[in-house]
């Protein structure tokens, strides 16, 4: 996976890419979590939905799983088109 770092950064700001650094071990498991889900695109996810990715990882597997509950099993296909829901797993 090759992640734009300085995109996350003028995003999020430097201490979010020092938070990554720093959490590398959980942010993988989340990033590997979502492969196994079935996802395609996770580097834009990641890119995007940076701040959701550096909850612990028991935490992130939590929310989710409630999202594709809520959400179904066309939930790859929902998620990747409106990446609004991931944004809401933030609150």
């Amino acid at each position: 996976m090759d992640f734009d770092f300085s995109k996350i950064e003028e995003i999020y700001g430097k201490e979010t890419v020092t938070n990554i650094k720093d959490n590398i071990e959980e942010v993988t498991s989340n990033i590997n979590y979502l492969i196994y889900l079935g996802f395609n695109d996770t580097e834009d996810l990641f890119e995007r939905e940076t701040l959701l990715f550096l909850y612990d990882t028991e935490t992130f597997k939590n929310k989710i799983n409630q999202l594709i509950k809520k959400l179904g099993p066309n939930y790859v296909n929902i998620i990747e088109e409106d990446i609004s829901q991931l944004e809401e797993l933030l609150w």
